[in-house]
């Protein structure tokens, strides 16, 4: 308990500026988040269907090509936690957004052109990949400080807020996207470039968020080294292992469900297109945002662990209904009740690593948790390809779930997670 009270102090006082910050940077914030992942839900839509639709890739081509997808997001977001670290935050992400506005905008001239084909779309995912492996954990790291200032210092409010403004905003992003087959992918990546750089100028309204040195002045920096101290710090926590472990495996379990199951489905059993993949998206993350909403708005849930473990069990219990063959109405409706509780488990996760964060590491520790958490993903999304294949989606997602049930009794018997609680 003391340690606990040492940790937050600590963060306290090393998160505040020397000097006041504005009351609005949580407002901006925002913003720049909402801007970010509307034209992240764009994406969410474009990607998906030009490959399965316009292309009419396999089921395992387009599982591939959602790997690739979120492969360099995983692997770089470590360096860009370290760098993170290391840099002001406020110019770092600035920057980062507006490059990020650079692949649209290139590949709605190429398609407007009559040039599209699957390897070039690999070459889309892989440089939006990249860039979101260093966005991702500076506007993480950022979260932090504009909690100290702006909100009291209340982490699991601005984690809940930030988790239903991140979906919400994908929801919309979604809605964007979903008459793609009507007006065409082109005008919506200018949409989508538009958006990031949005998000560029609302960054650029936030306080400067100079780095927390913790090395004396003239050591030299060595991102192997800094990326390994980020890892050893997450691994060791108590508190951040068991989760990360059981986020890890349900990654695995079900991200590819998500990202190629869904799809496909809605392609080969609903013969719908990109409009059902917005809408079953959209339900999906409707449910994070409203219940991410919710929790923001309640005192913060002490049993932690216990909260993202019946949350894990309900969500999977909801996914074996889909085997059921249901009509697409039915489908939205339980992708919606899957993002009710995956909204509490990921909120509750992400609290107890921003509450656990060393704030010299917080950067690079989110990195390493989002790697783990997020890391199952691609793994994932290649296997239920070649599940899809073999046995068909409505098969397909009972192998998942089954899993699930054994996962969930392990982490229960093997790990202190049921136990987590916040810090009091």
């Amino acid at each position: 308990m003391a340690e606990a009270g040492r940790s937050e102090a600590s963060m306290t006082a090393q998160d505040a500026p020397a000097t006041g910050t504005p009351r609005n940077d949580h407002g901006w914030y925002m913003a720049g988040l909402w801007g970010y992942f509307l034209a992240g839900g764009i994406q969410g839509v474009l990607f998906p269907w030009i490959i399965a639709f316009v292309l009419h890739e396999s089921s395992d081509r387009v599982g591939i090509a959602q790997m690739f997808s979120m492969l360099p997001m995983l692997i770089l977001g470590l360096f860009g936690g370290a760098m993170a670290d290391r840099v002001e935050l406020r110019a770092h992400l600035m920057r980062l957004q507006f490059i990020a506005m650079v692949p649209p905008l290139a590949l709605a001239a190429l398609i407007w052109n009559g040039i599209l084909f699957y390897e070039m779309m690999i070459l889309y995912a892989l440089a939006l990949s990249t860039l979101g492996g260093f966005i991702m954990p500076a506007r993480d790291s950022m979260l932090s400080r504009v909690a100290m200032t702006s909100l009291g210092g209340n982490i699991q409010r601005a984690v809940a807020l930030a988790m239903s403004g991140q979906f919400l905003g994908q929801v919309v992003g979604y809605a964007l996207g979903s008459p793609a087959e009507y007006v065409g992918a082109a005008p919506l990546l200018i949409l989508q470039a538009l958006l990031l750089g949005f998000a560029a100028f609302t960054t650029s309204r936030l306080a400067a968020s100079p780095p927390v040195e913790h090395r004396a002045p003239g050591t030299r920096r060595q991102p192997l080294r800094d990326v390994k101290e980020g890892l050893e710090a997450v691994w060791r926590d108590e508190r951040i292992r068991p989760v990360l472990l059981l986020m890890f495996f349900s990654g695995v379990l079900f991200m590819g469900v998500f990202m190629v199951l869904f799809p496909l489905l809605i392609r080969d059993v609903y013969h719908g297109s990109s409009r059902e993949i917005g809408f079953v998206f959209m339900s999906f993350f409707s449910g994070i945002g409203i219940s991410s909403f919710v929790l923001s708005r309640m005192r913060p849930i002490q049993r932690q662990g216990r909260a993202i473990m019946l949350a894990m069990c309900t969500g999977s219990g909801v996914m074996v209904l889909i085997h059921f063959e249901p009509p697409i109405w039915g489908v939205f409706l339980l992708a919606h009740c899957w993002g009710l509780a995956a909204g509490i488990s990921m909120s509750q996760s992400r609290a107890i690593v921003q509450e656990s964060a060393t704030p010299a590491l917080r950067a690079r520790m989110l990195a390493g948790f989002n790697l783990g958490t997020m890391g199952g993903g691609p793994i994932g999304a290649v296997l239920i390809g070649y599940l899809i294949a073999a046995v068909g989606p409505l098969d397909a997602v009972l192998v998942p779930c089954g899993l699930m049930v054994f996962l969930w009794f392990a982490i229960y018997w093997l790990t202190p997670l049921w136990r987590v609680e916040a810090p009091r």
